[in-house]
C-alpha cells in the first residue's frame, strides 16, 4: 500500500501573483509515479509509433502503454490494430523484437497461434486437453481500447472513454500539418533509431524539451563547434547548420496549446540550411505570406503530452519516452523526413541529426547530463520548490493567440513573447494535475 497524497498541494499556481512552482518531490515519489501510470500512461492517449513503421500487412511494432506491453500491427486489409503483447492463455510475451513481420503470431511458451485481428486460431493438442465443443476464442488477445492516427502518428489508449484524438490534439494539429513539410506531403521514419536510458524522472526529461531557456547555456559547445567547423570549410545551402537560436537575439514565441501540449518557434537566421527552402517558389503559390513564414522562416518545436516530442530546429527529429521507474526513463529517437526527398538533402538532414540528437552527438549528451543532475538535485527537499514562473507577467503573455498563431490558424490557451518563457511548462503541469486528480480532489496513490 502506498501513502495517500494530496496531489493538488504539489503545484503552487498563483497567476495573479506571477507565481508557478512545482514541488520537487513529484520527481522522486513512487506514489506519484503509480498515479501517473494509472491516470496518464494507462488512462489516456499515448504515442505508439509512426505509420511508416508498419507499412505492409503483417508488419508490427512493439512498445508499451505505461507498464503494459503492447504491439501495433498492419492488418491484411490495411487496418491498424493493436493488442496487449501477452498470450491469452498464460500471458507469455508474444513478440520480443521491436519491429518485424509475421502472418500469424505464435506464442513461444505453449504454441498458441493468433491472427492480425487478435483471434486465437489454433491451440496445441486441443483434443487431448479440451472437449470438441471448446471455444478457443476465450484466448483471443486483449485489444488496445482505442487506436487512431494523425498525420502518420499512431496513438493508443487502454481507456475507451478518451476524447477523439483530433480533439485531444486540439491546436497542435495546425503545427503538425506543417511539421518538416506541409501536408499533403507524406513523411517517413528514416531507417534506424537510437534507444537510451537516463537516470531521471520522465517529467524531468519531458520538461527539457519545452524549456528553450537552457539552450544557449547547455548547448554552447554545440554552437561553438559548428561555428569552428564551418569556418574551416565550405558549408553552403543545406550543408549549413542553423545556430542563430543559440548565438543571437532573434524573434521567437512560445505557446501553451492546451491538454498539456506545447510549442515554441524561433526565427531561422539561415533558412537556406533547411531542405524545405528549395521548394519556396512552389510553396509561395499555395500559402499566404504569414503561413509561408511559418514553413520556411521559423524553426519549430512541439511536445504532445505525455510522451512525444517533435523538433524541426537543427534537423527533423521524433522522440518518445516512457518511465521505467521513478528515476529512470527510456528514450527512443528517430529522424523523420519527407518521402521521396533527394539524396543530397537526405544526407544533409541525417548529418545534422547525428550532430545534435544522437547520444554520441554534440548536444544530447549535455541534455542527458543536465537532466540527470536535475534529478539528483530533486532530493534537495528542504528548498522544496522548482520555479517555473518566467514569462508570467502580463507584459509577456497573451491569453489566446498572438499574431503569428492567427496567421497559421490555431488558438493556443496562452501565447508568450519569447521561446524561453515557462508558460509552456505551466501548461504541462496544469494538465498533469487535472489528469492525476479527480474533480479537483486528491487522488490517492
Amino acid at each position: 500500500m502506498t501513502q495517500e497524497r494530496d496531489f493538488a498541494a504539489f503545484i503552487d499556481d498563483r497567476p495573479e501573483e506571477g507565481i508557478f512552482r512545482v514541488d520537487r518531490s513529484v520527481y522522486n515519489d513512487p506514489a506519484v509515479l503509480e498515479a501517473e501510470y494509472q491516470t496518464i500512461f494507462e488512462g489516456g492517449w499515448i504515442f505508439l509509433c509512426h505509420e511508416t513503421h508498419i507499412p505492409n500487412p503483417g508488419d508490427y511494432f512493439t512498445t508499451w502503454l505505461g507498464r503494459q506491453p503492447v504491439f501495433v500491427v498492419r492488418g491484411a486489409d490495411g487496418s491498424v490494430n493493436g493488442f496487449l503483447n501477452a498470450c491469452g492463455h498464460r500471458g507469455a510475451m508474444l513478440l520480443t523484437y521491436r519491429v518485424g513481420n509475421a502472418k500469424t503470431f505464435d506464442c513461444p511458451y505453449h504454441g498458441f497461434c493468433f491472427n492480425d485481428k487478435g483471434d486465437c486460431i489454433s491451440v496445441r493438442s486441443k483434443r487431448t486437453g479440451w472437449p470438441d465443443e471448446f471455444d478457443i476464442g476465450r484466448f483471443d488477445l486483449a485489444p488496445i481500447a482505442r487506436i487512431d492516427s494523425y498525420r502518420g502518428l499512431i496513438f493508443g489508449s487502454l481507456a475507451p472513454d478518451v476524447p477523439e484524438l483530433r480533439d485531444y490534439l486540439g491546436a497542435a494539429t495546425a503545427l503538425l500539418d506543417i511539421f518538416v513539410a506541409p501536408v499533403p506531403q507524406p513523411l517517413e521514419i528514416v531507417p534506424g533509431y537510437c534507444v537510451y536510458v537516463s537516470n531521471c524522472n520522465w517529467k524531468v526529461m519531458h520538461e527539457n524539451g519545452p524549456d528553450a531557456y537552457h539552450a544557449p547555456v547547455v548547448h554552447r559547445n554545440f554552437a561553438d563547434t559548428i561555428a569552428f567547423r564551418e569556418s574551416r570549410g565550405s558549408f553552403e545551402g543545406v550543408n549549413k547548420t542553423e545556430r542563430g537560436r543559440l548565438t543571437a537575439r532573434i524573434e521567437s514565441a512560445s505557446y501553451d496549446l492546451g491538454n498539456g501540449h506545447t510549442a515554441f518557434w524561433n526565427e531561422r537566421t539561415t533558412p537556406e540550411a533547411y531542405p524545405i527552402y528549395a521548394h519556396r517558389d512552389e510553396l509561395a503559390k499555395r500559402f499566404s505570406p504569414g503561413q509561408l513564414d511559418w514553413i520556411l522562416g521559423r524553426g519549430r518545436h512541439m511536445t504532445i503530452f505525455p510522451n512525444l516530442l517533435l523538433n524541426d530546429l537543427a534537423s527533423s527529429h521524433l522522440r518518445t519516452y516512457r518511465p521505467l521507474s521513478v528515476d529512470r526513463t527510456e528514450t527512443i529517437i528517430w529522424c523523420i523526413a519527407p518521402v521521396g526527398e533527394p539524396a543530397e538533402m537526405r544526407a544533409a538532414r541525417l548529418r545534422k541529426f547525428e550532430d545534435f540528437f544522437l547520444p554520441s552527438g554534440m548536444a544530447t549528451p549535455d541534455d542527458i547530463a543536465i537532466v540527470e543532475a536535475a534529478q539528483r538535485a530533486s532530493w534537495a527537499l528542504e528548498s522544496r520548490w522548482t520555479d517555473m514562473g518566467r514569462g508570467s507577467d502580463p507584459a509577456f503573455r497573451i491569453d489566446g493567440p498572438d499574431q503569428a498563431a492567427r496567421e497559421l490558424g490555431f488558438t493556443p490557451k496562452v501565447s508568450s513573447t519569447s521561446w524561453d518563457h515557462e508558460i509552456t511548462l505551466q501548461g504541462v503541469y496544469r494538465h498533469w494535475l487535472s489528469r492525476i486528480t479527480r474533480n479537483g480532489e486528491a487522488r490517492h496513490g
